[in-house]
């Protein structure tokens, strides 16, 4: 029996094992954080709204060319004078940016628009816009000052 006390070849063979398992778990819990931080910086990608912010300004362009024509033409088109198209083009922009407010409301967004600046041409239309847009979801703030538009007649 004493020989069994005194025998401490075991302990090695112990001590390697209990080493491996906790190199293991240790292991395990570095590679579970590298697929969470992985989850989770993805995931802040994804939920940058990016697409919105194209479309809004996409369509904002498109509306404020369609816009600057229209206030051409409601301004009496060749008779026209730039102080009426301006004041014809800021009114339509204003309707254009509340409907474009409500719109993104809907969805706990505000979306503004302002007339930064406009350039007319000699025969009194508008040639380039300077719009400044802003964007807030209550995460992302987004803001284009300015937003520089060109318009062909």
């Amino acid at each position: 029996m004493a020989g069994i006390i005194d025998d401490t070849d075991g302990q090695w063979i112990a001590l390697s094992g209990l080493t491996i398992s906790i190199s293991l778990v240790l292991v395990a819990i570095l590679v579970n954080e590298a697929a969470i931080t992985g989850y989770y910086s993805s995931y802040a990608a994804l939920e940058f709204p990016k697409e919105k912010i194209r479309e809004i300004t996409a369509q904002t362009q498109e509306s404020a060319k369609n816009a600057a024509q229209l206030a051409w033409n409601y301004s009496g088109g060749l008779h026209a004078t730039n102080e009426s198209v301006l004041n014809n083009f800021t009114a339509l922009l204003s309707n254009y940016s509340a409907q474009m407010n409500t719109i993104y409301a809907v969805h706990g967004e505000t979306v503004n628009i302002t007339l930064s600046k406009a350039v007319f041409n000699s025969s009194h239309s508008i040639d380039i816009i300077w719009l400044n847009i802003s964007y807030d979801d209550g995460t992302t703030r987004y803001t284009s000052e300015p937003e520089i538009i060109e318009v062909k007649q």
